[in-house]
C-alpha cells in the first residue's frame, strides 16, 4: 500500500517557534490524518520557557499548538532532537547548534518540499546566509521545492541566484517593505514514496520497534520469530529498566547515550500503553567511581531536567525503602514490560508476523536479500536483522560478542513491597511485579541458559548495596545479550543487508531511536542523530 503524502520543511532559525506552531496549525486543519509533517528545523539556542509562554500570550490563536510544544518541551543539549507531536502527526526535529557544526546535517536531508529562511538578519548574522549554506539547502530540495524568507537584501539574493533558486519579490509584513518567495531549479524529482515490504529479522524489543516504527510510516512488514511466540530471547524478562548511562563529556557514546534516552522516553509517553510505566530511577551513588560521575554531570547541568540530585533523605522517601547513599534521580524514567510491550508494537494490520520460522542461508543476490525458511524461499530489496546474539550465525560482523544476564527473583515482602521504582547500584531491584521483585543482573561469558546458583549469589550480594533487608529467592532468568566493543550499538548497513543489534542490557533505551535510523536509512530521509553519532554506531567501524 503506498502511503498519502507526508510534508518536508526546513527552517534556518526556529526562535521562539512561531514559523513552525503556524504551519501546525495548518497542518493540522487541511491535512488528512494519515499524512506526517517532518519539520527540520536549526538554531544556535533554545528559546526559554517564560519567552515561550509571553508569545502565546501575545498570539491566542496559537494556544492549543503551543501547548502540545510546551508538554514536550525539547532539552536545551546541542545536536538533533525529534519529538512527536499532536499524535503522530507532527515530527519535530530540532537541530540545536552554531550552524558551522549543524550545518553538515543538511546533508543528510532530502526531499525538503519548503524551506524557511528565518534567521536574524544578514548584517548581524552572515553566517546564515553565505553561498555555502545556501548550496546545501539547495542539494536538498526537489524539483518542486519553494522557499520564502522575510529578507530582501542585495547579499541574499545574490546567493540565491549563485546557488541555484529562482525567487520573486513580494510584499513584507509588519515593518518588512519586501520578502523575497520562490523555487529551487533543480532537476531532481521527489523520492518519497516508498511501496515495497520489508523484511526484520527478530521480534525482540528490537525487531518490534523496527517493525512499529516502519508500519507507522506505511510500510509494510514481514516480521520473521525463529521461535513459536514473540519475545522468546534476552527481552523475555519481566521488566527492563529504562534509563540512560550519561557522560559529562560530549563524545560521540555520550551525546548518542544522551539523545536515545530522550528520544526513547518521548517515544514511550506517545504510546499511551501500560506496558510503560513511567515510575522514574533512580541511581545511587555507591563507590568513589559513582561518586565522581555525578559530580560531574551535576557540574555539567544542574538544571534538573534530565536528572536532579537528591540526598539520603530525599532518595529514601521517593523510594520507598531507607536509602544511605546520595543519588540522582531520572524523573521521565522508568520500565517496560518487554512481552506487552512486543505485542502493542505488533497491533498494526501492516505487520504480518510469521513465527517458528528460523532462517538460513542469508546472501545477496541479483540487488536482492534472499534466505530460507525450511523449503521455502524469501527474497526482499530491504531486510534488517535484529536478532541480538544470534546475528553471528546469519552474518559475519566484527566487534560483536555474546554476553549472559541471569536476574533473581525474590520474594516481595517486609520493606521490598513498598518499593515505588527501579533502584541502581552494582545491580539493581525493581518494583513489585507478579508479586515479586527483579534483581540484576549477571554479566558473563558463560554460553549455556541454565539457572547458576553463583550467580544468584552474586545478584543478591549487589543487592546489599540498595538494601540488607532479608529476603528470599524464588527463581531466575538468563538472557544471552549481544555487546560491542565499545558497549555502542551496531546499526547500519553492511553486505547490503540492515543490522540492528548490540543493545546490551539497554535495548529500552536504545531501541527506539536505532529503528528510526534503519527506518531513515531504508527510505533515504534524514536522520535522528548527527554524522559523528551515525558513524560510532556503523557496522563497520571495527574492521
Amino acid at each position: 500500500m503506498e502511503k498519502s503524502s507526508d510534508f518536508y520543511i526546513g527552517e534556518v532559525g526556529f526562535g521562539i517557534g512561531i514559523n513552525f506552531l503556524t504551519t501546525c496549525k495548518s497542518w493540522l486543519n487541511f491535512s488528512r490524518t494519515d499524512q506526517v509533517l517532518e519539520f527540520y528545523s536549526f538554531d544556535k539556542y533554545l528559546f526559554e520557557k517564560n519567552n515561550f509562554k509571553e508569545m502565546l500570550e501575545i498570539n491566542p490563536e496559537l494556544m492549543e499548538y503551543g501547548s502540545e510544544l510546551e508538554k514536550n518541551y525539547p532539552v536545551n543539549i546541542n545536536g538533533v532532537q525529534k519529538i512527536s507531536l499532536f499524535n503522530g502527526r507532527v515530527s519535530l526535529n530540532l537541530i540545536i547548534g552554531d550552524i558551522n557544526a549543524t550545518q553538515e546535517y543538511i546533508g543528510l536531508m532530502e526531499d525538503i518540499d519548503a524551506w524557511f529562511l528565518d534567521g536574524f538578519s544578514p548584517s548581524k548574522n552572515p553566517e546564515l546566509w553565505s553561498e555555502d549554506l545556501f548550496e546545501s539547502i539547495y542539494k536538498s530540495c526537489h524539483e518542486d521545492s519553494t522557499f520564502s524568507t522575510y529578507t530582501a537584501s542585495g547579499l541574499v539574493k545574490k546567493n540565491l541566484t549563485k546557488t541555484g533558486f529562482i525567487f520573486n519579490k513580494a510584499s513584507g509584513f509588519a515593518k518588512k517593505r519586501h520578502m523575497l518567495k520562490g523555487n529551487s531549479f533543480s532537476n531532481k524529482s521527489s523520492k518519497k514514496r516508498f511501496n515495497e515490504k520489508v523484511a526484520v529479522i527478530g521480534s525482540g524489543i528490537t525487531g518490534c520497534m523496527l517493525s512499529y516504527n516502519l508500519a507507522k510510516k506505511g510500510i509494510e512488514v514481514d516480521l520473521f520469530e525463529q521461535s513459536e511466540f514473540i519475545c522468546s530471547g534476552a527481552s523475555s524478562h519481566e521488566l527492563l529498566v529504562t534509563y540512560p548511562r550519561l557522560s559529562a563529556y560530549d563524545s560521540a557514546y555520550g551525546r548518542f547515550n544522551l539523545q536515545s534516552y530522550l528520544y526513547a522516553t518521548n517515544f514511550y509517553k506517545n504510546l499511551y500503553t501500560d506496558a510503560w510505566v513511567n515510575s522514574g530511577v533512580l541511581i545511587l551513588n555507591h563507590d568513589e567511581l559513582s561518586e565522581k560521575r555525578q559530580a560531574s554531570l551535576l557540574e555539567r547541568r544542574s538544571d534538573g531536567n534530565i536528572y536532579q540530585y537528591k540526598d539520603h533523605e530525599e532518595a529514601s522517601e521517593i523510594a520507598g525503602i531507607e536509602i544511605k547513599n546520595n543519588a540522582l534521580l531520572y524523573p521521565d524514567a522508568g520500565y517496560i514490560l518487554p512481552t506487552e510491550m512486543c505485542h502493542f508494537l505488533i497491533e498494526s494490520p501492516k505487520i504480518n508476523l510469521i513465527s517458528s520460522s528460523p532462517i538460513r542461508n542469508i546472501s545477496r543476490k541479483d540487488g536482492k536479500i534472499v534466505f530460507n525458511v525450511e523449503e521455502r524461499n524469501f527474497e526482499y530489496t530491504n531486510v534488517c536483522l535484529c536478532t541480538g546474539g544470534e546475528s553471528l550465525q546469519l552474518i559475519d560482523i566484527d566487534g560483536l560478542s555474546r554476553k549472559r544476564g541471569q536476574v533473581t527473583h525474590i520474594e516481595s515482602r517486609y520493606k521490598f513491597s513498598d518499593i515505588n521504582l527501579p533502584i541502581c547500584a552494582k545491580g539493581y531491584i525493581s518494583p513489585k511485579i507478579n508479586n515479586l521483585h527483579v534483581v540484576g543482573s549477571s554479566y558473563s561469558d558463560i554460553e549455556h541458559e541454565d539457572v547458576l546458583e553463583e550467580e544468584h549469589l552474586s545478584n543478591m550480594e549487589n543487592l546489599k548495596v540498595i538494601s540488607d533487608e532479608e529476603t528470599k529467592i524464588t527463581s531466575g532468568r538468563v538472557g544471552i545479550r549481544a555487546v560491542s566493543l565499545d558497549h555502542m550499538p551496531i546499526v547500519g548497513k553492511k553486505d547490503g543487508i540492515y543490522i540492528n543489534t548490540c543493545h546490551g542490557s539497554r535495548a529500552s533505551v536504545t531501541a527506539p531511536i536505532c529503528a528510526e535510523i534503519i527506518s531513515s536509512l531504508i527510505t533515504q530521509k534524514a536522520p535522528p542523530l548527527e554524522k559523528r553519532e551515525m558513524l560510532s554506531l556503523s557496522p563497520g567501524r571495527f574492521n
